[in-house]
């Protein structure tokens, strides 16, 4: 095992080594004995004893903080199902716009034609170089 790896191990399992998966202890007891592991194993142990310290949250300001909770909870009843909201039309927008892609590829699929010839490229030239024609040139 690495110092690296050691260090790694000390920050997501913390200082107490029985803590650590059983694989590994052995190899991070061998490591903690030297001076380099032991100033890892003090700084996690340190940061361990700073979590383990309880908030202090005064009565009140807890029972404020669940009474906005229920306000919140209550005020959520009021609004429509989800069903309901599904059908309005800022809603319905992503899927009109789907559908009338998909009705202007199948009509560009079955108007076009296939074949390679001068008739074919002249009538794709026609379709989309008008529209470029007409929204992008000068007037």
């Amino acid at each position: 095992m690495t110092l690296d790896q050691f260090r790694d191990l000390a920050d997501v399992w913390g200082g107490d080594i029985e803590r650590w998966p059983a694989e590994v202890r052995g190899a991070a007891r061998v490591l903690a004995a030297g001076d380099p592991g032991a100033a890892v194993l003090r700084e996690a142990a340190a940061f361990d004893a700073l979590l383990a310290i309880p908030p202090e949250v005064a009565p009140a300001r807890a029972g404020r903080v669940a009474l906005g909770v229920l306000h919140r909870i209550g005020a959520g009843e009021a609004r429509e199902p989800w069903y309901r909201r599904l059908l309005q039309p800022a809603s319905l927008l992503p899927a009109g716009s789907l559908a009338c892609s998909a009705l202007v590829g199948m009509w560009l699929a079955g108007t076009l034609p296939y074949q390679h010839s001068q008739e074919a490229l002249a009538a794709v030239d026609a379709v989309f170089d008008s529209s470029v024609v007409t929204l992008w040139s000068p007037q």
